[in-house]
């Protein structure tokens, strides 16, 4: 099974995190829906048993275990799934492809979503857990600063005009004394929540069971804090605020033009109505999505007033890192995925542009891009740490907010922290042991049969897939016994195959080039290889052996010497290399082991390699 990205420990899948994003979103749609069972071939580490996953259209779940201990649903586009598999992994992909009306399709896609769902919202559950024991650590604290998401985009000075005319329009709909109104009712609860116990609020946690929805109501932090960010949001209407210049970068596309400005105006208008409508319907939680839109309009202005996009810094404060001196020894591969970056944002930018109006989520999507290019040029430069994250990006930078209203006594707060850590602790614990992982009764292919059982009865199974399959009493646990047991039990109707990296590039070597001979034995080993370069993700080896057969043990036999050699000269770098070479050389060994009877488990990583977009677009441009 693939591990997850945020795993590894090797620099270039880190990088492979920053420009992953930029992976179209092309439709893969055909004109009758099929159900689509992906089996990718084996690869070292975690991925020596093979991969599961499934298809709807262009969208692709699967399952993968993350560093935080819990087994999650992925859901994902087929590009991005294809690029990380066949691409960067350099694995094969099986597909067996099951044809059956719309209504059939959504029947399952309805309980992946579900499992999807349920979990995402776990998740969430947690994060909201976590957050009531932050906040009760930030009032422990004697200056009492909240972190509030989103706040860090402002800092007091000259009021910006867009916020002066939204304050007047407020005004007007709301009539003058609204926003004073507002704040003292805001204000007279918080004065009031030790009185009326609000520190006490504590709802019971969720079960955590199969199928089941986990409702929870949230804790302290679900009632202070939203309170917190309307008065943050009073406060910025209310005050001399403006846009904060140390927390937006300015693209590194081409100024805007005169229709461009116009459209971004158009967009700005869009995002302004929307924050009058959200104070307008005052529902409970306007606070923060207040807080983006404010932050957005000003940097809109900011980009019209210039004539070139601005963007909010928007990578959370939570970010892995990349220190200098890692990113320096691969400076040409950072260089060409800035170039490979910075050309994503550009496509997008003069897509988007070329539409009528600029929606909100495309603006969303180009300010994502345009971070992890800015991110990757910056550091560049600066030689400083790249920030990188595979999560979608949000201007959530926080600012704070100094908490000034009554809290309850030191060993009051010190026994509900002491609570908190313990309610957190036992959710995370059962989400843990909920969401395992093991080998055989649970792992990324059993996980797909048991979402299809629970979602189907036994009627619905059979017309639209074929024979039950049940991963807990037969090896169909096991990725490549799992399709061949698709292959005879259900209608699949056609079979696709999506290359690994290598294979398609030696194709296409073979197509082009007469001396077949001299390319196998130049592609056949690491060291002359045109496609292979060493990585930090690959125990060093000789040969290739994923695309023969007959010689693969004695190609193995010479890939464990090399191993096996490599970990005794380590034993001379020790005292320099602290046993990273010995360590190399031994899992090498150890990988080389099945060649010995014919069975390819290690195909070497392409963290260099282009998208198959990418390769399109060379290929159209030559």
């Amino acid at each position: 099974m693939k591990r997850s990205f945020f795993s590894r420990l090797g620099f270039p899948s880190r990088v492979c995190i920053l420009f992953s994003f930029i992976l179209p979103f092309s439709s893969l749609l055909s004109q009758d829906p099929s159900f689509d069972f992906i089996y990718v071939d084996a690869n070292t580490g975690q991925s020596s048993g093979g991969h599961s996953a499934v298809r709807m259209e262009d969208t692709v779940f699967h399952f993968q275990f993350y560093p935080d201990g819990i087994f999650r649903i992925v859901k994902e586009s087929y590009d991005r799934f294809s690029y990380s598999y066949n691409i960067y992994s350099n694995r094969t992909s099986k597909i067996a492809k099951i044809q059956m009306s719309e209504a059939e399709l959504e029947k399952i896609r309805d309980g992946f979503e579900k499992v999807s769902v349920i979990q995402f919202k776990h998740l969430k559950n947690l994060e909201s857990i976590r957050r009531d024991l932050s906040f009760l650590k930030e009032i422990s604290e004697p200056n009492k600063s909240i972190r509030i998401k989103s706040l860090g985009y402002f800092q007091e000075g000259n009021r910006s005009d867009i916020l002066l005319k939204l304050r007047e329009e407020l005004d007007r709909k709301k009539g003058k004394g609204w926003l004073g109104k507002i704040r003292s009712e805001l204000k007279s609860e918080l004065s009031n929540s030790v009185l009326e116990k609000k520190f006490e609020i504590s709802s019971l946690l969720p079960k955590v069971e199969v199928g089941t929805y986990p409702f929870y109501k949230g804790g302290i932090s679900s009632w202070f804090i939203p309170k917190l960010e309307k008065l943050s949001v009073l406060e910025i209407l209310d005050g001399e605020f403006r846009l904060n210049q140390d927390t937006v970068f300015s693209s590194a596309s081409y100024p805007l033009s005169p229709e461009e400005k116009l459209k971004l105006t158009v967009l700005k208008d869009s995002i302004f109505a929307s924050v009058v409508d959200l104070l307008e319907e005052d529902a409970p939680d306007w606070g923060h999505p207040a807080i983006v839109n404010l932050a957005r309009l000003l940097v809109l202005e900011k980009s019209i007033e210039s004539g070139k996009l601005h963007y909010l810094i928007s990578f959370p404060d939570t970010s892995d890192s990349i220190s200098p001196e890692v990113f320096k020894e691969h400076k040409e591969f950072v260089k060409q995925s800035q170039k490979v970056l910075l050309e994503a944002a550009k496509n997008f930018r003069d897509d988007i542009f070329k539409n009528e109006s600029i929606s909100e989520e495309d603006y969303q999507i180009l300010e994502d891009l345009e971070n992890r290019d800015w991110e990757l040029r910056t550091g560049m430069q600066r030689g400083i740490s790249i920030r990188n994250t595979f999560e979608k990006l949000s201007p959530d930078l926080s600012g704070t907010f100094l908490y000034s209203f009554p809290i309850p006594e030191k060993e009051n707060i010190d026994l509900l922290i002491s609570q908190a850590e313990k309610k957190e602790g036992e959710y995370y614990d059962t989400l843990k042991l909920f969401y395992n992982f093991k080998l055989v009764s649970r792992n990324c292919t059993s996980e797909i049969f048991d979402v299809l059982n629970f979602s189907l009865n036994e009627k619905e199974y059979r017309e639209s897939l074929g024979e039950r399959i049940n991963p807990h009493r037969s090896f169909s646990f096991i990725p490549f016994v799992a399709y061949d047991t698709i292959l005879t039990n259900w209608h699949v109707k056609h079979l696709e195959t999506e290359f690994s990296y290598r294979k398609s590039e030696l194709k296409k070597m073979y197509s082009t080039n007469s001396d077949m001979w001299y390319v196998y034995f130049r592609e056949s080993n690491t060291l002359t290889s045109s496609v292979y370069r060493s990585n930090e993700d690959d125990p060093s080896f000789l040969f290739f052996t994923d695309d023969l057969f007959l010689l693969r043990p004695i190609y193995g036999v010479a890939n464990l010497g090399w191993g096996l050699g490599n970990s005794i000269l380590g034993i001379f770098t020790l005292p320099f290399d602290k046993g990273k070479r010995i360590q190399n050389g031994l899992q090498s060994a150890f990988f080389s082991l099945p060649e010995l009877v014919f069975f390819n488990i290690r195909k070497g990583s392409f963290p260099n390699a282009p998208s198959r977009k990418a390769q399109k677009d060379l290929k159209t441009d030559q």
